[in-house]
């Protein structure tokens, strides 16, 4: 037996309980990669298995790539950090004056009081695709209409807009297309030539789709994408590849020789900012990473998820190890796979861990409706095996709304406040949701 086969076991069994269609895992230890493996399958509906080859969306991991591409232009004197946006972006304008002094700090540390699109606006936007050169340009014009929710500066509020603009600004500052700078300017020189910010390029029969739960777990119907949010969701990349990332990282911006950035700039990109209060891995925030702490280890991170993928990279930094973790469904099973390989790489004895409430209960509402769920709830709320939290149900009303079965997800939602009476964030999504109607 290697040394990680007792990982291997315990990381197929967190994704059998969960029902996970497909998982990829790589680890990095000493700078080297010493691990990579596939569990399960790419799509339910082909059965392909998931190889460390295959291809998976990483979600918001891909910030991180677009904070190393705006230090390399502060490297080169094209940028500048404390200066305001507006001043490379004139075309930039949030309804209100106060976004005329957000800065690209405050944008990298998501501290800039920007929006965000809310869940059901972001299906909206991924399903329906644009793949023009135009539609990043499209997108940043549409945003004279939002509000502020913050000043610029006064406290960290995430925001997927903030680096849709970011990759438009990388266009408008190098006069290359976003996907052609980062392939020749950070995938390339990082090892990661088979990678890509252009959904068009992904072949096919190593793409690890997406899938939700409806409450069958299934493919998702609408594969997500739009061009002009490629900078914030939506980077294709292989185990193999993350991992040549990771140690790019760790190596503080060299791989096989090839330079993107001076040690500096990660102790720029490194350093916190804003407090984020999410232990272990999102205490707080840097510049396109979140800073945390394992098990008195220090992290830098950055994890994704979304439309039926959860994905994270951890980087240990004080002992030159990372981890890789690529799922195509999205549940908070990633964190039983985050503690199972970073307690491996730290020398402790992996464990499954309890399952979410969720997983029972979609399978009772799968067989047998919401009867048969708030008998599975009835059956399971005081086993151990089991961990109750009231976000947990959120994820599948979301997926349920995506696919347009507004009364079940209304449903589930009234199983979630009778698991949690009062609880607040419920009963505002019961209004919310109410107004919509199956058709």
């Amino acid at each position: 037996m290697n040394h990680y086969s007792h990982l291997d076991m315990v990381l197929e069994e967190i994704k059998t309980r969960w029902g996970v269609p497909g998982l990829g895992v790589g680890i990095v230890e000493g700078g080297e990669i010493v691990h990579t493996m596939g569990f399960g399958v790419q799509s339910l509906a082909t059965g392909i298995p998931i190889t460390p080859d295959s291809i998976f969306c990483v979600a918001s991991i891909a910030k991180c790539f677009v904070a190393s591409a705006i230090m390399q232009l502060v490297e080169q004197g094209k940028l500048n950090l404390d200066v305001p946006i507006i001043e490379y972006l004139p075309e930039f304008k949030l309804d209100g004056q106060h976004f005329r002094f957000i800065t690209l700090r405050q944008i990298l540390s998501h501290t800039s009081g920007m929006p965000d699109m809310d869940e059901t606006e972001y299906d909206v936007l991924v399903a329906h695709p644009e793949y023009d050169e135009e539609a990043p340009a499209r997108y940043v014009h549409t945003l004279s209409t939002r509000k502020m929710i913050a000043l610029p500066g006064e406290r960290f509020a995430y925001s997927n807009i903030a680096y849709n603009v970011l990759g438009y600004l990388i266009t408008r500052v190098t006069g290359l297309n976003f996907e052609d700078y980062m392939r020749a300017n950070i995938l390339n020189p990082s090892g990661m030539p088979e990678s890509t910010f252009a959904f068009p390029h992904v072949p096919p029969g190593r793409l690890a789709v997406p899938h939700i739960r409806t409450p069958e777990m299934v493919v998702n119907p609408i594969f997500p994408y739009h061009r002009a949010d490629a900078p914030a969701s939506f980077l294709y990349t292989t185990v193999i590849e993350m991992c040549h990332w990771a140690q790019i990282s760790l190596n503080r911006g060299i791989y096989q020789g090839q330079r993107i950035l001076s040690p500096g700039s990660y102790d720029v990109m490194w350093k916190s900012i804003a407090q984020r209060g999410y232990p272990p891995f999102r205490e707080e925030m840097g510049l396109g990473w979140a800073l945390g702490n394992f098990e008195g280890i220090k992290t830098v991170a950055h994890g994704g998820g979304g439309f039926g993928w959860t994905c994270h990279l951890i980087l240990l930094p004080e002992i030159n190890s990372a981890a890789v973790i690529l799922c195509n469904e999205e549940s908070s099973a990633i964190t039983r796979f985050e503690d199972a390989v970073i307690g491996s790489i730290i020398g402790m004895e992996p464990q499954p861990g309890t399952v979410s409430w969720m997983i029972p209960v979609v399978k009772a509402l799968q067989t047998g409706g919401m009867s048969a769920a708030y008998a599975c709830y009835a059956d399971i709320h005081n086993q151990p095996d089991f961990f109750f939290d009231p976000y947990e149900l959120f994820t599948l009303v979301y997926q349920l709304l995506s696919v347009k079965k507004y009364e079940l997800a209304l449903d589930v939602l009234k199983l979630n406040l009778y698991a949690f009476p009062g609880h607040q964030e419920t009963t505002t999504l019961l209004v919310k949701f109410s107004k919509l109607k199956n058709p």
